[in-house]
């Protein structure tokens, strides 16, 4: 493998995960569902608390799922990626901190406050990937991209495990309680993540020629349907996008639910805290790991690897009764979860044309999105029916086998035939 050097602008579109990946770790998996678990549903049945925080994640989801595609084509038709992605980041960032003010009882402000955020997270994050194939040379997107998703880990683990530390031991930091100290780690998110964001806006230069267009919404919305009227042009991608559909939703209901399954089964909230914290350190070296793995035996190998990996854990996540075997999952989780993530991006980045990158990673993050409300809508329905956590896992599994045997089908860029 050569040398990897890196330029300005691809320091900046790294380290910027670091920053957003604070949103995932610390409000997404960690913080959020707890504080909205134990303080702001303050009063409202459990099971009937964890519906409607699952349905707020479908909800969310289900708004990006349309607007996906438009949003990377209206870039794709303007030199707009930088602007909106920047704009999406801060609003994302404003809400986030808008939940420091929420008191008890407050849990319809925080699901509507987390369901804005979460969208304009997602959202920004379909530019982001963009932003990859415009400035990594196809050779170099596994190795970048991996380096985004193990940077990720490290800076918003690092700040995680802060702000695990502050909620443990709230009186060394000058703070009343745990919940005072949850509540800051909110400010402190926002913070965080406009560090990271400002490197980014600075250095990122729009590619592509600036189109002036009187109706852009219109000209990229039928965009859009055309490249759908064209899909056998594009039959390989999009084959994986169905995989990509069924598999990833498997791994976004694992990050969004693991935390509210451990609480329901009788887990200490510092139980929680340091799973996280170890899924975070250990995702850093594996991510890089699986990144030389994929230079050798390719992208596709490694995703299906990690989804047989996922089954294994969804599988033992249904025998959990301590906090032990909570970290030895946290432990399988953070050695798969940055090569599934990082070789699916790259593997699709390698497989779309660079003009369209911002329409076709709209349909990256759409059908990424579609799964991610399946599989929480899919554990709501089962909590309501069965009354178990447990049970409410299993249906999981098959959206992981489903994913893994049309990902079978994918062709390898090195494989398809001229």
């Amino acid at each position: 493998m050569t040398k990897l050097k890196l330029n300005t602008e691809s320091k900046a579109w790294i380290a910027y995960d670091a920053g957003n990946s604070a949103f995932a770790t610390t409000i997404v998996a960690a913080f959020f569902p707890i504080f909205y678990t134990e303080f702001w549903s303050s009063g409202v049945d459990g099971t009937v608390a964890t519906s409607y925080y699952t349905f707020t994640i479908t909800i969310s989801n289900l708004v990006l799922l349309f607007s996906a595609p438009i949003i990377g084509s209206i870039t794709d038709l303007s030199r707009t990626t930088k602007r909106l992605f920047t704009s999406f980041t801060m609003i994302s960032i404003f809400f986030v901190a808008l939940l420091f003010t929420l008191e008890l009882g407050d849990w319809f402000l925080a699901l509507i406050f987390f369901g804005i955020a979460n969208y304009c997270f997602s959202a920004g994050n379909i530019l982001y990937d963009k932003m990859l194939v415009q400035i990594a040379p196809q050779s170099q997107l596994t190795r970048i991209s991996s380096l985004g998703f193990a940077f990720g880990y490290l800076g918003g683990g690092m700040l995680f495990l802060v702000n695990a530390i502050m909620t443990l031991y709230p009186e060394s930091f000058g703070l009343a309680d745990a919940s005072e100290a949850i509540r800051w780690s909110f400010i402190m998110v926002s913070i965080w993540w406009s560090l990271f964001l400002i490197p980014i806006a600075i250095h990122f230069k729009d590619r592509g020629i600036a189109l002036h267009k009187k109706s852009l919404i219109k000209e990229s919305t039928f965009k859009v349907f055309l490249t759908l009227r064209n899909i056998s042009e594009y039959k390989n991608a999009f084959l994986f996008l169905l995989a990509f559909f069924l598999y990833i939703d498997g791994v976004h209901t694992v990050m969004y639910l693991a935390s509210t399954f451990a609480i329901n089964i009788g887990l200490e909230s510092s139980a929680v805290i340091i799973g996280l914290i170890l899924v975070q350190f250990v995702a850093f070296p594996a991510t890089l790991i699986w990144s030389k793995i994929s230079a050798k035996h390719g992208d596709r190998s490694v995703i299906n690897f990690c989804i047989i990996v996922y089954i294994g854990i969804v599988v033992y996540s249904t025998t959990l009764s301590s906090a032990a075997e909570f970290y030895i999952l946290a432990a399988g989780v953070g050695s798969v979860q940055g090569g599934i993530q990082a070789c699916s991006r790259s593997l699709f980045g390698k497989l779309v044309p660079e003009e369209k990158a911002g329409e076709f990673f709209g349909f990256f993050n759409t059908f990424g999105k579609a799964g991610a409300f399946i599989g929480p809508g899919l554990v709501g329905l089962f909590i309501f029916i069965f009354d178990s956590m447990t049970i409410a896992l299993t249906p999981i599994i098959l959206l992981f086998v489903a994913g893994g045997l049309i990902m079978l089908k994918v062709k390898e860029p090195n494989e398809i035939t001229k």
